[in-house]
């Protein structure tokens, strides 16, 4: 596959709905990741202010803005709108989709109210 920067593409297509998945090629593997994005967590990826990053925690795999927790260059990335969501190297291979599970408790609790 043929790039002109640093990144490999690779695109998943799901329901009426784009992501482009951005790679390091030096640094990450070749297969491509394959993740869902729910609607609720597309919509509210989209409604923020900054780009996401899924995190390694604790309480396991959790949605912060990149102003909490800053990217990684091992990180994957996938385009969602106009924001990035930047996939830690080490959650990738456990989590098949994002959803509201990975959001922290305060966001949860803003979203209630």
């Amino acid at each position: 596959m043929e790039s002109t920067d640093s990144y490999s593409k690779f695109i998943i297509i799901l329901p009426a709905t784009f992501f482009y998945i951005l790679a390091p090629s030096p640094i990450m593997p070749d297969k491509p990741l394959s993740l869902n994005v729910t609607s609720e967590m597309e919509e509210y990826i989209r409604a923020r202010s900054t780009d996401m990053r899924v995190a390694t925690t604790c309480e396991g795999p959790l949605m912060f803005s990149v102003k909490i927790s800053p990217p990684k260059a091992t990180d994957h990335i996938i385009v969602v709108g106009e924001r990035k969501v930047y996939v830690s190297a080490v959650q990738a291979p456990h989590i098949n989709e994002i959803d509201a599970s990975m959001l922290p408790r305060c966001a949860l609790e803003k979203k209630r109210k």
